[in-house]
This record gives structure tokens, C-alpha cells and sequence, in this order.
């Protein structure tokens, strides 16, 4: 069985969910808003030790109905929203306490399911971390820009100052719905607006130059990189702003460049990444970001390159255990990585990629959840 933690308001849920359903595999979509008024959850641990033997997981279900999760094999973890307090509780501090009982429940049902994730919440949590993504980046090789992040006005006057006010970009750390930022160029009239950043810091980085940026899609070993004019949109510096309208084509990239791309996407911990890249003048290629929960729909609808059907026929593997990222995984210590038992793993450029392995399961009974089909997200 395969595991869906998303919600009706993202598009990329039911194209998926019905390819799955449509290969025989029972799917199970869990929207953590249900959680407690449509949703329950039992999680039962034997008294007596028995080597292996994991605990009985069911969610119940507002029809009276129960999904049992000690089937499940696969999981994969979608813009998950979490439990809000139940309206039937009139105490507020009674209600916010349920609510984060609910949501420590959910957390620790995560921890012991016996699933493969795409992508694992705790190593997504750390994946999605900016400073994190530039750092393991770096170590593996790749190009970054150089970067300060700081809450220090006079470091980032200094920053401005040694590559030019025409030569600094700025950007969040989180790309909040509610306060979303586009990637901004630092201009003259902002430099009097840096004693702000004692208030919360800011990245600031080297403008890198070049016309083409690139939105790589990884999935498990699948590299779908697509190349984007960005030089043709209005305005350059941020792409995502005109994504409907700024050409964009499928392209090719180095057989060892990709390769490191998946090495990456691994060293995250993640299975599943959308790595945005800009190609300089000179060719070389500049790493920007992975969004461990990258959108793709807007890419493919453009470009027709195959990331649905790439990331259903993944899923659909590790849900039948041809693939096993995950068995007996234990903690590799210098990353904090899921890491197969018996290997090593550093943040040093290495020759060989990551094992990916998890637990085998069979076919399981078809079943799924109506889910209505959302409206499409703004592309992140």
C-alpha cells in the first residue's frame, strides 16, 4: 500500500494518485487537517519483545472504516498540512494542546511505519534548510555563489561594498505563502535599508551572470533536466515570476554532472529533488537551490518532459520492492543521512553513489480515497 500525506488544494496529488491506482496499487491519501475531526489514529506496541516485529498503526476513518499501515510500503510525503484543534473544544489552551498531540502522534506514526518515504519529514525538514543545501553542494563539488547570510549590517555593507550594489542579489531563507519574496538585485537606494537586517538575517549572494537557467527534476537515479530562457522574461533574476510565459525547453547535461546531481539529491537524504541551476557564459553550471517539494506540473505542461510518469513508475517500485532505499537504515552521523546498514557516507567527494534500498512488500488490494482535484499552486 502506498501512503499519501497531501491535500486537496495541490494539483500534483490526483494525477498521480490515479496513475498508481490505475497500475493496481491501493492508495491511502491521509490529509493532516482531517486529523482529529475525520481522521483518528491507533498505534499498538506488543508488551513482550519480539525481534522485528514492528507495532499495529490503523487510521480510522469517519465512515466507521480503519486502514491498516502495517501494509504499507511506500509513502510519500506531499506538502502535508497539519492537525488543527478540534472546533468542539471551547478552552483554547486546551485546544492548542490536542492540536500538538495530534501532531506529535502523526510525527511519531511516521517514524515506525515501514515505509520507503519520498522523501523521508525529518530528512526533508533539514533538505529544505538553504545554508544546509549550499553547504553539502559545495563539499560535493559543485559551483555556488558566493554567499553571506548574516543579521550583521556591517557585514552586509562589506558584501555589498566588494561586489558592487549592480552585483548583489538578496533572498529569503523561506519562501512563505504568506509573505512570498522573489530573488531581488540589491540597488543603490536599498543599501540605506541594511541596519534592517539586525531584525532577521538575509542571504545575500554574488549576482551570477548567464542567460539559461536550469530546473533539474531528480527521481531516485531519473535526471529531467529542462533549460529556461530566463534572459527572455521581463524580469531575469527570478524566472518564477513569469513561469507560464518565459521559454523553456528540454536539454541534456553531462552524463557525470548528472550523476552528481544525484549524489546530491542523496546526500540530502531525499529521493526525490528539483535543483535549480544557472549556466554561466564560460558553460559552467552554478547551483542555486533543491526544493525537496519542488512543483513540476508547470514544467511538464511546457515542456512534455515525463516527471509524472518517471515519479509514479518510482513509487510503483518501491511499492512492489524492486527498489530498497531504506532497509535497516540507520543514521550515517557526519550528514545525519538515511543511509543503508554497513555503509559509510562523508560530505567529501566520493567515486560511487549511495546504495538505494528499502523493505519488499507484494501487491497489495486496490482501495483509495476520493480526493477532488485542486487548483494549481504558484511554482516553487
Amino acid at each position: 500500500m502506498i501512503l499519501v500525506e497531501s491535500h486537496a488544494g495541490d494539483d500534483h496529488l490526483a494525477p498521480v494518485r490515479d496513475a498508481l491506482l490505475a497500475r493496481g496499487h491501493e492508495v491511502f491519501v491521509l490529509d493532516g487537517d482531517d486529523v482529529p475531526t475525520q481522521v483518528g489514529l491507533t498505534v499498538e506496541f506488543e508488551g513482550s519483545a519480539r525481534p522485528g516485529g514492528g507495532p499495529s498503526m490503523l487510521l480510522h476513518t469517519a465512515d466507521g472504516g480503519s486502514v491498516d499501515l502495517s501494509t504499507c510500503t511506500a509513502a510519500w510525503w506531499r506538502r502535508p498540512r497539519s492537525p488543527r484543534p478540534d472546533p468542539a473544544i471551547a478552552d483554547g489552551d486546551a485546544a492548542t494542546f490536542a492540536a500538538s498531540e495530534c501532531y506529535e502522534g502523526l510525527a511519531g506514526l511516521r517514524a515506525v511505519l515501514p515505509a520507503a518515504w519520498v522523501n523521508d519529514p525529518v530528512m526533508e525538514e533539514r533538505a529544505n534548510r538553504k545554508l544546509w543545501q549550499l553547504h553539502v553542494a559545495r563539499c560535493l563539488g559543485l559551483t555556488i555563489p558566493h554567499t553571506v547570510a548574516t543579521s550583521d549590517p556591517a557585514r552586509a555593507r562589506t558584501f555589498a561594498e566588494a561586489t558592487g550594489a549592480a552585483g548583489t542579489v538578496y533572498k529569503t531563507f523561506l519562501a512563505m505563502p504568506s509573505a512570498w519574496r522573489e530573488t531581488r538585485l540589491l540597488r543603490e537606494d536599498d543599501l540605506g535599508l541594511l541596519d534592517s537586517v539586525r531584525h532577521a538575517p538575509v542571504i545575500f549572494q554574488e549576482l551570477v551572470p548567464g542567460d539559461v537557467d536550469l530546473r533539474v527534476t531528480v527521481v531516485g537515479d531519473h535526471v529531467l533536466p529542462v533549460a529556461i530562457r530566463s534572459s527572455a522574461a521581463q524580469y531575469p533574476l527570478d524566472y518564477r515570476l513569469e513561469a507560464d510565459a518565459v521559454p523553456m525547453e528540454r536539454t541534456q547535461l553531462p552524463e557525470p554532472f548528472s550523476r552528481l546531481l544525484v549524489r546530491l539529491t542523496r546526500k540530502l537524504g531525499l529521493a526525490y529533488a528539483a535543483i535549480d541551476l544557472r549556466r554561466r557564459p564560460d558553460g559552467e553550471l552554478v547551483f542555486f537551490e533543491a526544493n525537496p517539494s519542488g512543483a513540476w506540473l508547470w514544467v511538464e505542461e511546457r515542456t512534455g518532459v515525463p516527471v509524472t510518469a518517471t515519479f509514479v513508475a518510482y513509487l510503483s517500485d518501491l511499492d512492489r520492492g524492486h527498489r530498497r532505499p531504506g532497509a535497516r537504515r540507520s543514521v550515517c552521523l557526519p550528514c545525519e543521512q538515511n543511509m543503508p546498514s554497513g555503509t559509510e557516507a562523508t560530505l567529501t567527494p566520493a567515486r560511487a553513489s549511495t546504495p538505494d534500498r528499502t523493505p519488499g512488500a507484494g501487491t497489495r488490494r486496490r482501495a483509495a480515497r476520493t480526493v477532488a482535484r485542486p487548483r494549481r499552486p504558484t511554482p516553487a
